[in-house]
């Protein structure tokens, strides 16, 4: 079934093939929401809802931002979903997914995170956060100087009120209907993320797990969780071995082969990450991080690194750092700190 807007239609055709349309029932009782995300490369978040007689499930809500607001409210109007009926279960902390959390909550929604990641997403409203952030990406080498962080999406649209939450982990279930949801540890594009796996239907929630087409940024978080590349790569495996029908990504397209993809998205760290053992090793000398970030591949519309966007940077830095940290933990490099700098070398 298809919602478009008042009107319910049916459809022979794929339904994972028509994003024209913002709401979509994929299996019974449950719905993917598009939301938009202005101004931004993912264009769009898949926020789930699954229907109840008595209660709701709602995953992951948007942008701060009017755009994103819109839709959402719009959206569950459509379903006929009362917020303060419904439990609200956010993946991590990136803000196109927590970036309405305040919004569920004073509109009496009661809120999941995991506990790092809740605690986190509190912090990006919080001046220290980007103190930190900053001080990191000069120890890679780049200059943080004025408005740098002004359009960074953590900053720009993440939640601006407080908000509680009840904090979730691996073990724990979620029911609603007829569906059982697990809650299933998958530390990577973020240190604390979960995802939810339905096994009796063979249904997953994937987050920014997994994702098709597009491949999951995974960016450094700091030393305090370490060689966050591998962790993710585990968490990767982990899923691997779930018995799984239809995944549900957070972006994108659905996916009927998890393993198939994950299959892929190992193989792209590993070409990954023999692209930056290069870039070192043609180098013979030691280097920062934007230096092997300028020296990297990247699917995005610029000419060159001087002319990548601050959050852009912010990315890719994060993400090469990742694939640094990884090297140096397979003794591939070797890691030395020199006047603030982090430097690298084979």
């Amino acid at each position: 079934m298809y919602y478009n807007r008042g009107r319910l239609k049916k459809h022979k055709k794929d339904k994972t093939k028509r994003m024209n349309l913002m709401i979509e029932e994929l299996f019974r009782n449950i719905f993917r929401c598009e939301v938009p995300l202005p101004n931004n490369p993912l264009r769009a978040l898949n926020s789930y809802v699954i229907k109840g007689e008595d209660e709701n499930l709602i995953i992951d809500t948007g942008f701060n931002c009017k755009e994103s607001q819109e839709a959402f409210i719009k959206n569950l109007i459509e379903l006929q979903v009362d917020i303060p009926k419904s439990k609200v279960v956010i993946t991590h902390l990136h803000s196109d997914h927590s970036g309405l959390a305040h919004l569920v909550f004073k509109r009496g929604g009661q809120i999941y995170m995991s506990r790092g990641d809740g605690a986190a997403t509190k912090g990006l409203m919080k001046e220290d956060n980007w103190i930190a952030m900053k001080k990191q990406l000069e120890a890679f080498g780049q200059r943080v100087e004025g408005g740098f962080f002004d359009k960074h999406p953590g900053r720009l649209y993440a939640p601006n009120e407080d908000f509680d939450y009840t904090p979730i982990e691996e073990g724990e279930t979620i029911s609603i209907g007829d569906y059982k949801l697990e809650i299933i540890a998958v530390p990577g594009h973020t240190p604390h993320m979960i995802n939810l796996y339905e096994p009796q239907h063979k249904i997953y929630f994937s987050g920014d797990h997994i994702l098709n087409p597009i491949t999951p940024n995974i960016g450094f978080w700091g030393f305090q969780y370490p060689v966050i590349l591998n962790q993710y790569i585990h968490s990767l495996k982990k899923i691997s071995s779930l018995d799984i029908n239809l995944t549900l990504p957070s972006h994108r397209n659905v996916i009927r082969d998890h393993r198939g993809r994950i299959d892929e998205l190992i193989a792209h760290h590993e070409i990954r990450l023999q692209e930056v053992e290069n870039i070192l090793r043609e180098a013979e000398r030691s280097m920062t991080v934007v230096e092997v970030a300028e020296g990297m591949s990247w699917k995005i519309p610029f000419d060159s690194w001087a002319s990548f966007p601050p959050p852009q940077k912010s990315f890719a830095l994060g993400e090469a750092m990742s694939h640094l940290e990884f090297l140096v933990y397979k003794n591939r490099a070797t890691l030395k700190k020199e006047k603030g700098l982090l430097l690298f070398s084979v």
